[in-house]
């Protein structure tokens, strides 16, 4: 009895879908303090603070679905919306994992509003031995089943209380590990006395001494797909009766992922829906904080969720109740899901079409001139495509979706080998434009708006393929990558290098280019040698920090891995 992810089932962060969807998943999980007693803190508000060492994953597929809303909320904006769909062959799960505990006690709290009562859902926490009701298994278990909350304890199913549709229930649990047991008090919003008190219950499996490491929020488990429950929860908070010492192993905080699992993520994301980047933060869309603020105290925050990750809203027009200054940003956010919908080879408007209304509509947001470049490569008018991305390159070249898009374009020219005849081509023998100072600055990636018009009155007839050349060496590197080639990437940014320094141009972002390729291939010193060096001519040091912090981690090193992340997200220790 119980259940766990399938063989072959590839979980994806839940941060990361979150910030695939544009949405804010702003309470991190991150490493502990060592005297902090908190192994797990998820408020979906706020700033991030260091809790403990743990990840949360979102198991999503098929029509179930677990992401960010503004729909019902209970301290917030915000909450997690978990949908399950009956018969569609796969579940949908919120699950988390905390430092594992043995002994002492463990506090519980969280809220949960259930939207079908009549629908099953299971909310648990559990050990190695996965969600199955044996030793080091299942320990607290509650569970909806037609309209009642019952609670599993020493193997038996009690009933607790009549499910009210859409109210919230503050749950708060004290399980003691080595006596198997647990108290419980559930309060529903507004009532002032709980509905439940409990006390010493027998864990559900009814053993003593059974230790806690994970916690599931789902419909049904896999197997059983019986369930359409929709529900939500908030105030994810787990602790422990003693400090827990920051041991064992994480990431740096703001990432859930190493570096090259987060450009593993957004290739992936860019190889289904080649022409829209997963968006990151309200910015992409021409939004500020304040913006934000503003439709969520609207009530509005759910028609931005809806055009940032491509759906549909239910409304079929913007409310015109809304200020009049967030309405073309709003509709560029339509035209653009517009865009990443419309198939390929479609009569007017086409996905270019449509990208560049919406750029139109919002001068400022950063996506849409990417998605513009996209597609223009698709349609190989490469004039067009390299004259915008060249105006845009400062603010991408630094952006984690960067590498991606550097090889998806890459792809779409398609013949490479440019970058390759450039390198073997002796110094002497490049052409002499090569000491024009705006080429220079080309190549030294210090490009911009003005760039492209100082190239064009210096190289009116000659310019776009002095940009391409520039351009095609960087998509190079990325290709190989993306290809698998990975072997090759490290040789190909030490000759880009030793070309660099022999042009006398600054070869820190070719040095980190080869770092990030040893990275890849397990050569962890290797790749900090070549960190180490790139800081002494650095593009930006930032993105060099928070990969010496994954090479520290990676090497063992946590008091470096700490080091070099405080570095980029300061410090909350005193």
């Amino acid at each position: 009895m119980g259940w766990e992810a399938p063989r072959g089932w590839a979980p994806v962060c839940l941060a990361l879908v979150l910030l695939g969807s544009a949405q804010v998943w702003s309470q991190e999980a991150l490493p502990a303090p060592e005297d902090s007693p908190v192994l797990v803190w998820f408020d979906f508000e706020g700033e991030a603070v260091e809790t403990g060492p743990y990840t949360l994953i979102a198991y999503e597929d098929a029509k179930g679905s677990v992401q960010l809303t503004t729909r019902y909320r209970l301290s917030g904006f915000r909450s997690v919306e978990i949908r399950d769909v009956a018969g569609d062959g796969e579940f949908a799960e919120l699950q988390g994992f905390f430092r594992e505990m043995s002994e002492g006690k463990l506090y519980l709290h969280f809220a949960v509003l259930i939207a079908l009562p009549e629908e099953p859902l299971n909310i648990a926490l559990a050990g190695e031995a996965h969600f199955r009701l044996k030793k080091h298994g299942i320990g607290f278990w509650l569970k909806a089943r037609d309209g009642v909350l019952l609670h599993v304890t020493g193997g038996e199913e009690v009933p607790l209380f009549p499910i009210r549709a859409l109210t919230w229930y503050v749950v708060d649990a004290v399980y003691d590990i080595g006596r198997g047991v647990y108290d419980l008090s559930i309060r529903a919003e507004g009532d002032e006395e709980p509905l439940v008190v409990l006390v010493d219950q027998p864990n559900a499996v009814g053993l003593a001494g059974s230790r806690l490491h994970k916690f599931s929020f789902i419909g049904d488990p896999p197997g059983r797909d019986t369930s359409n429950a929709i529900f939500y929860v908030e105030d994810i908070l787990i602790s422990s009766d003693r400090p827990v010492p920051a041991q064992g192993q994480f990431v740096a905080p703001g990432r859930r992922m190493l570096f090259v699992d987060l450009d593993d993520y957004y290739r992936s994301r860019l190889y289904e829906r080649p022409g829209c980047l997963p968006a990151l933060r309200p910015e992409d869309f021409g939004f500020g904080d304040a913006d934000v603020q503003e439709l969520a105290s609207l009530g509005a925050l759910d028609l931005y969720d809806h055009f940032a990750d491509h759906r549909t809203p239910r409304r079929s027009s913007l409310p015109s109740e809304l200020p009049a200054y967030l309405m073309p940003r709003l509709e560029a956010m339509r035209l653009w899901g517009r865009g990443c919908a419309a198939p390929a080879g479609c009569r007017e408007p086409c996905a270019l079409d449509l990208f560049e209304a919406a750029a139109t509509e919002a001068p400022d947001a950063k996506l849409y001139p990417m998605s513009t470049v996209l597609a223009l490569a698709a349609e190989k008018r490469w004039d067009e495509a390299d004259e915008i991305f060249l105006g845009i390159y400062p603010e991408w070249r630094v952006d984690p979706r960067y590498p991606t898009v550097s090889a998806l374009l890459g792809i779409a020219r398609g013949d490479l080998e440019e970058a390759e005849l450039w390198l073997g081509t002796a110094l002497e023998e490049l052409p002499p434009q090569y000491e024009h100072p705006d080429v220079r600055r080309l190549w030294a990636g210090d490009v911009d708006q003005a760039l492209v018009r100082d190239l064009k009155m210096a190289f009116p007839v000659e310019w776009t393929n002095i940009a391409a050349t520039a351009l095609i060496a960087e998509h190079r590197y990325y290709v190989l990558l993306w290809q698998q080639r990975v072997g090759e990437a490290p040789d190909y940014a030490a000759r880009m290098v030793q070309r660099f320094r022999a042009l006398d141009l600054a070869a820190g972002a070719w040095l980190e280019r080869q770092g990030d390729a040893l990275f890849r291939l397990g050569d962890y010193d290797g790749a900090r040698l070549r960190y180490e060096e790139s800081l002494f001519e650095p593009e930006d040091p930032q993105t060099v920090f928070t990969k010496l912090s994954d090479v520290h981690f990676k090497l063992g090193d946590l008091d470096g891995e700490r080091r070099y992340r405080e570095k980029v997200f300061g410090s909350l220790r005193r």
